[in-house]
């Protein structure tokens, strides 16, 4: 009998879950996210790389709609201030996106 209430209490829990993803909200007021509400934007990858009197920094995108990754070389010499130069980097490559 008690294999009977567990089964029955997983039933209507289950319900509860789906029908709060319906609703978009559960009881809390917090919002639910589903699979569809992922970001649209592809993301911008660094790769860093130690050189001799420097640093380079690879930056890579992704553009979905031609199907084409796109890589930018940025040299870094060792005279600059590395967080200064990423931050600049990084805003550079956000503005060409």
């Amino acid at each position: 009998m008690n294999w009977l209430k567990r089964r029955l209490q997983n039933w209507l829990n289950s319900n509860d879950i789906e029908s709060m993803a319906s609703n978009r909200k559960n009881p809390r007021g917090l919002a639910i996210a589903s699979d569809s509400d992922s970001l649209s934007s592809e993301p911008l990858r660094l790769s860093i790389y130690r050189a001799n009197g420097g640093t380079i920094v690879e930056t890579r995108t992704y553009d979905r709609q031609k199907d084409r990754s796109q890589n930018q070389l940025h040299i870094v010499s060792h005279d600059e201030d590395l967080g200064h130069s990423l931050a600049k980097i990084i805003t550079m490559e956000s503005l060409r996106g």
